[in-house]
């Protein structure tokens, strides 16, 4: 999975030090999108896409926003979503916190947009 953005690409894990709210989820496309906006001295918009999101667990909010690759110790995604092993190459299973709060998204791709 690549993140795809100027000066992100490939770059997991990810660390951006602003406020993130969850800004839409999109169930017929299964399209999750988080959106930190510009403020408190910081410029420009960054929007986190999600792509072909099979489950999620995540905060409404963030203070910060950290994704990684979920370990393999992660059981919590696997329990919630049900997929079949044939399936499972094509998705990726994503850890989303903010430094206190864990969560997690199991999906096809990841985008990260700057402006």
């Amino acid at each position: 999975m690549q993140p795809e953005a100027a000066g992100w690409e490939g770059k997991l894990p990810l660390h951006l030090e602003r406020p993130f709210q969850l800004w839409s989820y999109q169930a017929a496309h299964r399209q999750l999108l988080l959106r930190g906006r510009p403020g408190d001295g910081l410029e420009g918009t960054v929007e986190i896409e999600f792509l072909d999101v099979l489950g999620m667990k995540v905060k409404s909010q963030y203070r910060e926003l950290l994704i990684s690759p979920a370990p393999d110790t992660a059981a919590e995604a696997d329990e919630f979503i049900e997929l079949p092993e044939r399936h499972r190459f094509r998705y990726t299973r994503l850890l989303v916190s903010d430094g206190t709060t864990d969560g997690f998204v199991v999906c096809g791709s990841l985008r990260v947009h700057c402006t």
